[in-house]
């Protein structure tokens, strides 16, 4: 995975505050949350904040920057 990089300095940097998840497309357990989320292709990303509201919703490769500045206003949303 080309974003795995991104994703795991985003982990070393909110793993304590956030839940970080990855869904495998093939696996019939995924397809709720693929619906849920409106998944519409990989990767994607989407940040939820705590009261469960979308926040962002990103498709193809993403900067570290870009995630980081969701991820900070799903937080903003406690």
């Amino acid at each position: 995975m080309a974003m795995k990089p991104v994703v795991s300095r985003l982990e070393e940097e909110f793993g304590d505050r956030v839940e970080f998840r990855a869904l495998n497309i093939d696996e019939t357990s995924s397809k709720e949350a693929m619906a849920k989320y409106k998944f519409v292709g990989q990767p994607q990303f989407v940040v939820v904040a705590p009261n469960g509201e979308i926040v962002a919703s990103r498709n193809g490769m993403q900067t570290y920057e870009r995630l980081k500045a969701d991820i900070e206003a799903a937080l903003a949303k406690r």
